[in-house]
């Protein structure tokens, strides 16, 4: 079990790559879209080899890890990229006029649907198939697994690169709707570890639920109080769960 700090910084680069490869390059959205996911899974798989393999064993030194390597991908992706935010195309213009009630961006349904797509074929790929039911066994006992078959170093490498794909899918498909900045990482990591603590680690049905809560109540404060505090309540809510349910809302209590 590894907390990646990098997370936002991967949502950011997958923004970036996305950018480039369509507006630069002159690759179609379509493709470019998953052809930043790929790079994005490739540098999980390398950052799994090189940087979090030898932590194993202890999740503090992991944590380090991963929160410098945060800081040095914000600072390169600012070196590269520079400070201007980047809006890949639209893979959709125009809006849709829902239920004659109000009109809504289609590139938000293209990004609203890619995203019940995606949760759907996650918990396929976990609850169905023999290389979700090892990523079970592995992260309840790794010995164990090791002993009926599971090569557990390999399978670790995958799930960490499968974690890191669909941080940039999420960067590719928001990345035209909110343009990525060196500097955002840091709200989109913030948002993750929020939706994490609240829903459970290990809870894919809490991670869901908690990101809707967490979504729900910061549209709330930013349209009552003042878009300027929204992310507030994110530490609001982290400290609240932390001291009353500190297992989150669906996690096991150990």
């Amino acid at each position: 079990k590894v907390i990646n700090f990098a997370h936002g910084e991967l949502y950011i680069f997958a923004g970036y790559f996305s950018y480039h490869l369509s507006v630069t390059l002159g690759v179609p959205p379509l493709l470019a879209m998953p052809l930043s996911v790929l790079f994005i899974f490739v540098i999980g798989i390398g950052m799994e080899r090189t940087l979090i393999r030898p932590t194993y064993g202890d999740e503090m030194y992991s944590l380090i890890i991963t929160f410098i390597l945060s800081i040095v991908l914000q600072n390169a992706a600012l070196l590269v990229f520079g400070p201007y935010p980047n809006k890949p195309p639209n893979l959709l213009d125009g809006a849709t006029n829902l239920f004659g009630l109000f009109h809504y961006g289609n590139q938000r349904l293209v990004s609203f649907f890619i995203s019940i797509g995606l949760l759907l074929f996650i918990f396929y790929l976990i609850k169905r198939t023999w290389f979700g039911k090892s990523i079970r066994a592995v992260s309840q006992d790794r010995e164990m697994a090791s002993l009926m078959g599971v090569d557990h170093f390999r399978i670790n490498m995958l799930s960490f690169g499968l974690g890191a794909a669909l941080a940039g899918a999420a960067g590719v498909i928001i990345a035209p709707i909110f343009p990525v900045t060196p500097t955002g990482s840091s709200a989109v990591s913030l948002t993750a570890f929020v939706v994490v603590v609240l829903g459970g680690m290990g809870s894919l049905k809490g991670c869901i639920i908690g990101g809707l809560l967490l979504g729900v109540i910061e549209n709330l404060a930013a349209a009552y109080i003042s878009t300027m505090y929204r992310h507030i309540f994110g530490f609001i809510i982290l400290i609240l769960v932390l001291v009353f349910r500190p297992w989150g809302l669906f996690g096991q209590k150990t």
